[in-house]
């Protein structure tokens, strides 16, 4: 089974990982907090959720990356 999920941890000093009998693979991202309102849906990460629907309408209108 695949399984993709984003925890988000609170301060501490150690992760620790059991897969029993199955492998694993993850991603691990550490960095000082922003201090900033986080949006997230999908592959997107703004600030507020305005932001996401703009970048969801840019998206589908093909003007997201110029």
């Amino acid at each position: 089974m695949q399984a993709t999920r984003l925890l988000i941890f609170s301060d501490g000093d150690l992760i620790r990982v059991y897969a029993n009998q199955n492998s694993v693979r993850f991603l691990l991202v550490s960095g000082k907090p922003l201090k900033e309102p986080i949006a997230r849906y999908g592959p997107f990460v703004m600030n507020t959720t305005e932001e996401i629907e703009q970048a969801l309408e840019d998206l589908q209108n093909g003007t997201f990356v110029k």
